[in-house]
This record gives structure tokens, sequence and C-alpha cells, in this order.
């Protein structure tokens, strides 16, 4: 009788041990847009990682050419296709989180990749510290000339729990792809994403003025592919392209903490009005006008968050006087400057 009673303890045990060691579904959610050629290194980079209790949500975005085909090779039943109409990355970003069948939600692009053992470190830390959101290291690969670089490493220099009150430098990662999310989170609260042009930058504000705790693991977990300068509509420098910049700053703006605010300031002076000064030659008096308008006004508007000491190049702080100024002339002239001085190099 207790010999019986014994082994029906010893089953109940093992099964406990089965049920503990099962491992949360992750939903892999891929938006994608004319992908054909790029997807199936997608799809092999997620059948090579380590952590094997995923499924592939597949959202394609009213493409051209459909990926049906691409999808079918693989006889993996694990990987489900959606299609809808065009509207953008961000809403079929929301489609797919809508779609995940998983605990968690995992966002990747359709031309990018995910390392071997990111998805376990993201999970495994999630897991162990109760978050509902963990981030990890994502890698730069720039296609035109193969270099790799870490995204803001700093951050990331080893595992932490960053907390709201004290949450500053995490703000500059504003990708929405290194992170695991709790799907429940992002319906509960409404961190989802809006439509738009940049909408990492307005998606990740919220998250992060959202989130009491969010997990950092120093591992890298995803692998951008940086498309040389005009394959990729985010990296365009079009003057429709800096309208579309502006205004994910804008509505942003309300989500940053003060202090924050005048890291973002030099953030705009440093990087994303540089970005398209470099190319002021190329535009016409009314493209440089136009966005000479909107820097200016934002600009003018939070100037008590201006510091020069976080714009080290003079060149920069000049043009960020003249918008304060706002002196057209000079600040056209700066533009310039810079432009000729970044292709003579």
């Amino acid at each position: 009788m207790k010999a019986g009673y014994n082994n029906i303890l010893n089953a109940i045990t093992k099964l406990g041990i089965i049920f503990m060691n099962i491992t949360p579904l992750v939903s892999i959610v891929i938006p994608c847009y004319n992908s054909k050629v790029t997807l199936p290194k997608v799809i092999e980079s997620i059948q090579r990682n380590k952590y094997k209790n995923y499924e592939v949500v597949i959202v394609d975005d009213g493409s051209d050419e459909p990926v049906d085909d691409v999808v079918a090779s693989y006889k993996n039943n694990k990987i489900r296709l959606f299609r809808k109409k065009n509207e953008g990355l961000g809403l079929t970003r929301n489609f797919g989180i809508r779609q995940a069948l998983g605990k968690y939600v995992f966002f990747l692009d359709a031309d990018d990749e995910i390392f071997l053992n990111g998805l376990t470190r993201l999970v495994s830390f999630a897991e162990s510290k109760q978050l509902t959101v963990v981030s990890g290291i994502t890698v730069r690969h720039l296609l035109e000339n193969g270099r790799r670089e870490q995204w803001f490493p700093d951050i990331y220099k080893q595992d932490t729990v960053d907390e709201l009150k004290q949450r500053n430098a995490l703000y500059s990662d504003t990708l929405s792809t290194n992170k695991l999310y709790k799907k429940d989170m992002l319906l509960q609260q409404n961190i989802l994403f809006e439509e738009g042009l940049y909408e990492d930058k307005l998606f990740t504000a919220k998250l992060y003025s959202s989130i009491d705790k969010i997990g950092l693991i120093h591992e890298e977990v995803y692998l951008w592919k940086v498309a040389p300068i005009g394959q990729s509509i985010t990296q365009s420098k079009t003057v429709t392209n800096f309208e579309g910049r502006m205004d994910a700053i804008l509505r942003l703006w309300q989500y940053l903490p003060e202090l924050r605010k005048v890291y973002q300031i030099a953030f705009f002076a440093n990087h994303d009005l540089l970005i398209y000064l470099r190319e002021f030659k190329f535009y016409t008096i009314e493209e440089q006008k136009r966005i000479f308008d909107l820097a200016s006004e934002f600009v003018v508007e939070n100037k008590k968050y201006f510091y020069e000491r976080l714009v080290p190049n003079s060149i920069n702080f000049v043009c960020i006087n003249a918008l304060l100024k706002q002196d057209f002339d000079f600040f056209s002239q700066c533009g310039l400057v810079l432009s000729l001085e970044y292709y003579n190099k």
C-alpha cells in the first residue's frame, strides 16, 4: 500500500517538474511588404534559434508580390500567414499582436535576423524577474560596407532591471524590435503603434513612460540590417521624410520626463537635424525653408532645454543658434557649409 502511494507521489512530482519546465509560447510578429527576397533568411534565423516554443505570425501588408509560396515552402505549422490591406508598418504590427497566441510577443522585421540565444535569454529573464518587458542588444549591420556595431551598448552593460523613477538613458534606444513584451500588457495598457513614419520613436516613448520595471540583458538579440542610403523609406532624406520625423518627435514629447527633454533636444541637434543638413546642398530653396520652419518652431518652443555643452560640434551649435534667432539666411549658409564638408571628406 505504502509502495503504491510512493509511486503515485513520484509520478505527480515528475509531472509537476514537466509542467514547470514548459516554456511559454513566444509569438514572433513579422510585418512584410514585398519581402519575397529577404523573408527566407528571416525565417531561417528563427529556425536556427535555440528557443523552440514559438510561433511565427507573418502579416502581409498588401504586397504587390505576396509571400504565400515562400511560407508554403517551409511546410512548418508554426508559421501562420495573414493578409491585409496596406496600412504601414505600425498598424501591421498591431494586427499581428491581436493575432498572436503567445504569452509574449517579439517584433522582427522582414529583412533582419535574430541571434541564436536571444529569445532564450529574454524569456528566461522575463520569467525569473516577473517582468512584462525585457530588452536586449541590437547589432547594426551596415550592408554597404559589412561593418557591425552595437546600438547604445552602454545601456546593456549588465543584466539589470530599469525602474521608471530613475529612467533616462533607456529613452535613447528607440527600437521596438529588440524587446520581448507580454502580450496582455500591450493590449490592456493600449501600448500600440500609431500611423505614420518613425512609429518606433512614439511607441517606445509610450512604453518607457508607462512600465514601472523593464529588464535589460547583456546579450545580442537582434541583427538590424541597415540598407544603403536610398533603399529604405525610413532612411530617405526627403523633406516629406523630415516632416514625418518632426511629427513623431512632437507626438512623443508629451511622454518624456523633463530631464529627458534636455537630452532629446541634444539628440535632435546631433542626429535628427544633422542627417538632413548633410543633404542640404541637394534641396531647393523651398525645401530648405520648409526644414527651417519646422525645426525653428520646435527649437524656439523648447529653447529652455537647450544646453551648449551637449552639442559638441561647433557647426551643429551654430545651426541651432540660427534656428533660435529664426534667421533663415544664416541657417541656410550653415547647412550648405556642413553639407559640402560632409561630401568632400
